[in-house]
């Protein structure tokens, strides 16, 4: 069976999918690798190289689609943020 299983549907789809269907899945190291597949298919044309060199690529993807990663972005990133946080504080 496979050690390393990638889902690309996107965040928060495919955690929420792996985390739904783990206890029917194979024991493996699940990643979710949002667009990446789309990516290397062309499907998704990847910010230059200068912005993809100082880590802004989320800044270039917010840009280009505001209404979809908007949301995506301060809201499950800040949540996401708020719970770790909270983690190192409570050890």
């Amino acid at each position: 069976g496979a050690n390393l299983v990638w889902v690309g549907l996107g965040c928060p789809k495919q955690e929420r999918w792996i985390a739904e269907h783990k206890d029917q899945l194979p024991p493996a190291v699940y990643f979710g690798i949002g667009a990446a597949f789309a990516f290397h298919a062309g499907d998704v044309k990847q910010a230059p190289a200068w912005i993809q060199k100082y880590g802004i690529e989320w800044a270039y993807r917010l840009c280009k689609e505001p209404r979809r990663l908007f949301k995506r972005y301060f809201t499950y990133n800040s949540l996401f943020v708020w719970y770790s946080l909270r983690d190192q504080m409570k050890d």
